[in-house]
């Protein structure tokens, strides 16, 4: 029987995780004009591989639509992103990176992600004080983090998470995707 006024301490716990992932990245984001939630929504119009629906945004993410336009509108502001009206349904709006928005989502990925500090991060905190594993063993780490997914991924499935990005399984498929500018020329984005 669910008890009145208690956090279930596994609600908690992933309430807290999220918080320190989100606190971790934070000052590298800020930098760069970003936050998490607008990582994701560049990223899924990149993804898109062009324009995408602005209401696709909202069911790749899993948030609504006021959520969605009210993002668009603050990354619009920044110049990061253009919404057009469809021509094929004019209550549509497409959305589209500028060139800002293309550099500035390949940029930040470099700063988190291509530098192997999100890797490390991760690695670190599973390898923690009661792992079984020590952060530099890479097939461990490997495991331990496929296995988080693998839970993760259940209890999305078991609370009706319908969002829909999902981003790339391994370093590997992470620089591929991105490295569509030359290390060089991303350096004048950095600001």
């Amino acid at each position: 029987m669910l008890s009145m006024g208690c956090m279930h301490r596994i609600f908690f716990g992933l309430k807290r995780a999220h918080q320190g992932t989100l606190r971790i990245t934070r000052g590298v984001l800020a930098a760069l004009g970003l936050t998490a939630a607008r990582f994701d929504l560049l990223y899924a119009v990149k993804k898109s591989s062009g324009d995408v629906l602005q209401s696709a945004l909202r069911r790749v993410l899993g948030v609504s639509r006021a959520t969605v336009s009210r993002m668009l509108a603050s990354l619009e502001e920044l110049g990061l992103v253009r919404r057009s009206v469809s021509e094929g349904d004019r209550r549509q709006r497409l959305v589209e990176l500028t060139t800002k928005g293309r550099w500035r989502i390949a940029f930040a990925h470099r700063q988190l992600t291509r530098s192997g500090w999100a890797q490390l991060a991760i690695d670190s905190a599973l390898a923690g004080k009661y792992a079984r594993f020590h952060w530099c063993d890479e097939n461990a780490c490997l495991d331990a983090t496929a296995s988080l997914h693998v839970v993760l991924g259940h209890l999305r499935d078991g609370f009706y998470d319908f969002a829909t990005l999902d981003y790339p399984s391994g370093p590997q498929e992470l620089i591929t995707w991105f490295d569509l500018y030359d290390d060089d020329s991303l350096d004048m984005w950095s600001d």
